[in-house]
């Protein structure tokens, strides 16, 4: 329940933040009462005894670290044209943080009290505090756009925006069905080692955060829809492949291979062409939305085939739920740059 109430809060929450975003162009008090918010969490997770406390907490600290992702995103695609670098360069730097306060939380919760792991969380809330208080107000802010604003339905009723988080569901559906699985398969059906699996985990985080910073360019120059097929055809890939060949070592390489973030990166430029900067945080929070939507599904779906059948079913769902996406985005899924928008 825990783990489930953040995912919810994000589905639900990152459109609001980034509406809030649009209609105020407060990048900063918004980025500010984030961070204080996770701060106070962790500051207070020593303190708490019943375990109906830690899921309070959890579920205020989620109503606030859903505005990160939108947030961000939309004021990296503000600052910049070239939307498929800005949000490479927005997702590389957040992927060295995840990367890094995971392998530092990692080592503390093995070999310490989990007193020092809250510490850390504390310390990376208020330094965030810091970090966004002192930087330039026009580095996280938003100016206020002539453009009228058209507003969540409208943004909902547009043929591209409802593609574009379709396809994302779908793919994030393919991936999410088994790689949350992985572990399991690879240690108990495969006979690997956890230690392979936990290896992989971190060069995964580490590769995709290369993978984005490369690909976010090529959003720009190659076009954001090759990029998004690019990674749902390298999904189905993937999973016919890994149907067929069972070495441990050649599942784990594959596994590593950053395919998402050509998903992500060229998703959010997508929407960033969509969208006005008068809608940008509105867009790209309903984006998130549905990629969070379609990695809840995943799981959901995967567990209740593998308990009905085995793992190896799940793989080959995830093959056709990717493949679908491929189809689908090749079909239906447009181009759209700022150019083509203005008159």
């Amino acid at each position: 329940m825990v783990s489930f109430l953040p995912a919810i809060e994000t589905i639900v929450l990152s459109p609001v933040w980034g509406g809030i975003l649009d209609s105020t162009g407060k990048g900063t008090r918004i980025l500010a009462l984030s961070f204080l918010v996770q701060a106070a969490g962790f500051t207070l997770f020593p303190f708490l005894r019943d375990p109906a406390q830690f899921v309070f907490v959890v579920a205020l600290m989620g109503l606030s670290s859903s505005s990160f992702i939108p947030i961000f995103a939309a004021l990296a695609t503000d600052k910049s044209n070239q939307y498929g670098r800005a949000i490479g360069g927005f997702w590389t730097a957040a992927s060295l943080g995840y990367a890094s306060a995971t392998l530092i939380g990692g080592v503390l919760f093995q070999f310490l009290n989990p007193i020092y792991l809250y510490a850390l969380g504390a310390l990376y809330g208020y330094s965030g505090i810091l970090v966004v208080s002192f930087l330039t107000k026009q580095g996280l802010t938003m100016v206020k756009s002539v453009i009228r604003p058209e507003g969540y339905w409208s943004l909902l009723r547009q043929r591209n925006v409802l593609i574009l988080c379709g396809v994302s569901i779908l793919a994030l559906v393919s991936s999410s069905s088994f790689n949350s699985f992985f572990t399991i398969y690879l240690v108990d059906s495969l006979s690997g080692s956890r230690l392979m699996a936990g290896l992989a985990a971190t060069a995964t985080t580490l590769l995709g955060a290369s993978a984005v910073r490369v690909g976010g360019p090529l959003d720009d120059r190659i076009g954001r829809k090759p990029m998004f097929l690019l990674g749902a055809v390298g999904y189905a890939t993937y999973f016919a492949t890994i149907y067929f060949v069972t070495n441990t070592v050649v599942v784990t390489i594959l596994w590593t291979l950053p395919i998402y973030p050509l998903i992500q990166a060229s998703a959010a430029a997508l929407m960033s062409d969509y969208t006005s900067i008068a809608d940008r945080g509105k867009g790209l929070g309903i984006l998130e939305s549905a990629i969070s939507l379609g990695g809840g599904l995943g799981p959901l779906i995967g567990g209740v085939i593998a308990d009905t059948t085995q793992l190896q079913s799940v793989i080959l769902f995830a093959f056709a739920a990717a493949l679908g996406s491929a189809a689908l985005s090749q079909l239906f899924l447009k181009e759209r740059t700022q150019t083509s928008m203005m008159p």
